[in-house]
């Protein structure tokens, strides 16, 4: 496969030669913007360091991570785009059996718990050099956590892997502190002031601006203690002046400095307008390719953060709450750049972030990227007075866009908010985008359909979801072109009952196709969601929340997609144990036959406790999730 420039070394050139930074990854290597190891391998490599890519390594011992020889200043691990558990395990706790990013989509290439493992090898191989744990994994697992697939409270993942450092966030600015630190030989105590950092001490700082969590130990055995700890973590994060925070675990303390300040927007613009060639290196060619290239190797991203707040989602707790949007010029020289890609053949298959219709907007009291307030979302369960929720930003932009020579198409895939473009300022922009760029399918998530459930995730009320449906209709009518929606589901949520659970199938049969997008929730490190399933109480109010688990999250899940032969087994069993096959017959009618899905008129029951959201139409088949 050949690249228009160079990919970043995945071994020495030469004998001798010696790298400044080794980057070691759970994926594979792959030279674009939107998989980690190369964005901070670029950006490395941009301040004038030499940068070597160790990807999927043998961790079975140290050997393979001295393949590179002793790098000078430190080694930098991450698990890869994707926390390694999530990576490895279904919601049902199963083994996947693809990976995307391993070439072929094979499995096996590297460990549960990559974050860890791979520092452990890194001071095996060399014990005198700094190692410096970054990506979504360590991020998300920096103090304890609760972990699904082993179903208990793990601690800091820093303190597992005994590593020096670790970055959280995105951490461009506090790595290039760190690299320069490590270079001048800074003193211990100089690297340990630098924002968004890490690290292990038994000396922990004291006095104002210090939060000291419940020790690990506590909060480890007794959910109580847990639901103390996340109350306040959640308070720390969400507070603008951000504390250091100090978790004891065992003889030693886990000290987290307040987060980097975020880059700016020039600084975001000159981060992705570095020469990635939107390639991988022509061994993996015989193994089938990394499948999580295609879907985004023509896309584009416009900014970063998300003040959405869902309680299942991660993206503010990594990437913060506040928007950064690169500059429209930037944007439009690198939508100019892939039109001159050999491969390009028309498609921008992707121009968002997050939430894509969050460009250019964000808290008018707020420097870009910052927050003026502890509000966990700016737009739930209202939208904050002080938030620009313009999107005349966007829509120029896509307009710009569209112009490009050379662009045929240029789509959206990345997440929407539904409830943002209901606002009177962003109903242009909610007609350009059906008219321009959804390709035939407008995806967007209301999540459920029970406001109890919809208010615990965060998410607005489905009468929003249903004065959505209703603008969306009126505007496809006005377009007079086939355009379909489809809705992003989520089932075995905290606060879902058995009831909630049949209304959602009742929805999902007046689809008028199979409900393809569902999502059986997953408990993820750092989330309120996550904190409701191990505690079994609202972190907000102390009150407690029923947990579907187990038997009862696969049939909530089975709900959702009750059409399915396998599915309606499991579930007519299910119900008779129950013996309420009463539910039933409101899904499968008299004669046991699901419901032929047949499209719902305006006013038509949904079997939604007091709203009725309208979805129309059968859209073609496909479609994946966009970023959440």
């Amino acid at each position: 496969m050949s690249a228009p420039s160079k990919l970043l070394p995945e071994a020495p050139e030469r004998p001798g030669d010696v790298f400044d930074v080794v980057l070691v990854s759970g994926d594979a290597y792959v030279d674009h913007p939107a998989f980690g190891a190369a964005l901070i391998g670029r950006y490395l490599e941009s301040l004038g360091y030499r940068v070597g890519i160790l990807a999927q390594p043998d961790w079975t011992g140290p050997e393979a991570f001295r393949r590179f020889g002793k790098p000078r200043l430190f080694f930098g691990v991450s698990a890869g785009n994707l926390d390694s558990v999530v990576a490895h395990y279904t919601p049902g706790r199963h083994r996947r059996t693809k990976d995307a990013y391993t070439p072929g989509g094979s499995v096996g290439k590297r460990p549960d718990y990559a974050a860890v493992v791979y520092a452990q090898r890194c001071k095996e191989a060399f014990p005198e050099v700094p190692v410096v744990m970054g990506g979504i994994e360590a991020s998300l697992r920096r103090l304890s956590h609760y972990d699904y697939i082993k179903d208990k409270v793990k601690g800091s993942v820093l303190a597992d892997a005994k590593a020096d450092f670790l970055v959280y966030g995105m951490a461009e600015r506090a790595l290039a502190e760190l690299a320069l630190g490590l270079r001048e030989g800074d003193s211990s105590l100089e690297l340990e002031k630098i924002g968004g950092l890490a690290y292990r001490t038994t000396t922990p700082p004291t006095g104002d601006g210090v939060v000291t969590l419940p020790a690990h130990e506590a909060v480890r055995d007794d959910p109580d203690r847990f639901l103390e700890y996340y109350r306040a973590l959640d308070q720390a994060l969400r507070t603008p002046a951000a504390p250091t925070l100090v978790q004891p675990h065992g003889g030693q303390f886990v000290v987290v400095n307040p987060p980097a300040a975020p880059l700016s927007p020039a600084e975001l613009d000159r981060l992705y307008e570095l020469p990635f060639t939107r390639r991988y290196p022509e061994r993996y060619d015989a193994d089938g390719g990394i499948p999580a290239l295609e879907p985004v190797r023509f896309s584009v991203v416009t900014h970063r953060g998300c003040y959405g707040g869902c309680s299942f989602c991660a993206i503010a707790a990594h990437q913060g709450k506040g928007i950064v949007s690169r500059s429209p010029e930037s944007v439009l020289a690198e939508v100019a750049r892939v039109t001159r890609d050999p491969l390009f053949r028309g498609t921008i298959q992707d121009v968002g972030g997050p939430s894509a219709n969050m460009y250019a907007t964000g808290c008018r009291r707020a420097a870009p990227g910052r927050s003026a307030c502890d509000r966990a979302s700016c737009i739930h369960p209202d939208v904050c007075m002080h938030l620009d929720t313009s999107g005349a930003g966007y829509l120029k932009l896509l307009r710009a866009v569209r112009r490009v020579p050379g662009v045929k198409h240029a789509f959206v895939a990345s997440g929407l908010r539904y409830d943002l473009l209901t606002l009177p300022g962003q109903r242009r922009l909610l007609r350009e985008l059906m008219q321009h760029h959804v390709g035939g399918q407008m995806k967007v998530a209301p999540e459920a359909v029970a406001n109890r459930s919809l208010k615990l995730m965060g998410k607005p009320g489905v009468r929003k979801y249903r004065d959505f449906t209703e603008l969306f209709e009126q505007i496809k009518g006005e377009l007079e072109q086939p355009i379909h929606l489809i809705p992003y589901l989520m089932t075995g949520h905290p606060g879902s009952d058995l009831r909630d659970a049949v209304d959602l199938a009742k929805f999902t049969s007046e689809l008028g196709h199979f409900a393809e997008q569902v999502q059986d929730f997953t408990p993820t490190p750092m989330t309120r969601s996550t904190c409701m399933y191990h505690t079994g109480r609202d972190p907000s109010t102390g009150e407690p929340v029923l947990v579907p688990k187990g038997k009862e999250k696969t049939v909530h899940r089975a709900l959702a997609q009750h059409r399915s032969p396998e599915n309606r087994k499991l579930l007519v069993r299910h119900f008779e144990e129950l013996g309420k096959e009463g539910l039933l017959r409101t899904l499968y009618g008299p004669r046991g036959k699901a419901s032929p899905g047949k499209p719902t008129g305006r006013g038509t029951r949904s079997g939604v406790r007091g709203d009725k959201p309208v979805a129309r139409g059968r859209p073609p088949r496909g479609g994946g999730r966009g970023t959440r």
